[in-house]
């Protein structure tokens, strides 16, 4: 009997396989949410059964960079990244089926697996922590988090074509325009090169944005008056380049620092906003403690 499915327009459909049991006010399963999530993480990790020194299944766990894409041989990606503004847009088409492309080298063990049977399943998953939750007592301590798990068939890329535009999004995934602002890569290079594809079968995204909310009983905050809560926001922050000593002096391109500042600007933005208080919560938390103070005068 074929598992059951849930489907909604714009979404992975539901399957045993994919859906959240646990917290389930977290869940999505919308393209635009799972998918931006693996654009803005660096590295993801990647699982599969292998096989052990005995030759014994065995479940392996790979850090990967991975990005999502959607080729198409009738409409390549021009290797002229554009002007910011241009790529900018470019990248917020995340609203739809995408495969996504794993970066690797040929004694990887998933690629020898893939090369071996042709194709294998895999279960990717990317992470953003955004906060550490802060409560009154250890067990309600939690984070902000952004998580996706993409359940799905990596096979290798062969076509030229295709691995030149995976390539492409690879580059740009690390650092954007950087692909059309660098030296090419040489044909001897792209060769040496491996792609995989993962063809996405189900995915979904867990997130968890807010403060400690609202508490089993305001009560247990009164017990002690020196312990805090509320949320430390987290969020990643890119430096000052420190160059290579190849050509010393050489300025840091422009588009490298308005990036720096552009992602280090939106990193800060989205976890303080993150750490607020939903009104609703804010609104009751304020009435409980308005209540008990009324009763403890």
């Amino acid at each position: 009997m074929p598992a059951q499915r849930t489907t909604t327009e714009g979404s992975y459909a539901q399957t045993p396989l994919n859906t959240i049991k646990v917290y389930r006010d977290r869940a999505a399963y919308d393209y635009s949410t799972v998918h931006s999530i693996f654009a803005s993480t660096l590295v993801s990790h990647v699982s599969f059964i292998g096989l052990d020194e005995d030759g014994d299944p065995t479940p392996i766990n790979l850090p990967l960079t991975a990005v999502l894409g959607a080729y198409d041989p009738q409409d390549p990606v021009p290797d002229d990244d554009g002007s910011a503004g241009q790529y900018y847009r470019q990248q917020q088409d995340l609203d739809k089926p995408m495969d996504l492309y794993l970066h690797g080298n040929t004694a990887m063990m998933l690629r020898k697996g893939v090369f071996k049977n042709g194709a294998v399943k895999v279960c990717v998953t990317s992470t953003r922590v955004d906060g550490v939750v802060l409560n009154f007592t250890p067990n309600g301590h939690s984070l902000n988090y952004r998580s996706a798990v993409i359940h799905g068939t990596a096979e290798m890329v062969t076509s030229p074509e295709e691995k030149h535009y995976a390539m492409h999004l690879l580059t740009n995934h690390m650092i954007p325009r950087r692909w059309s602002s660098v030296n090419p890569v040489t044909p001897s290079a792209m060769k040496s090169v491996q792609i995989m594809r993962v063809k996405i079968r189900a995915a979904s995204a867990k997130v968890r944005a807010k403060n400690m909310g609202l508490a089993d009983s305001i009560a247990i905050a009164s017990k002690r008056d020196d312990v805090y809560s509320g949320v430390i926001p987290l969020h990643e922050v890119l430096a000052e380049p420190i160059e290579s000593g190849y050509w010393p002096g050489r300025p840091v391109q422009q588009h490298l620092r308005d990036w720096i500042k552009h992602r280090n600007a939106a990193e800060e933005e989205y976890a303080v906003g993150a750490a607020q208080n939903l009104a609703e919560e804010a609104t009751k938390i304020a009435e409980q403690r308005e209540t008990m103070q009324a009763k403890s005068k």
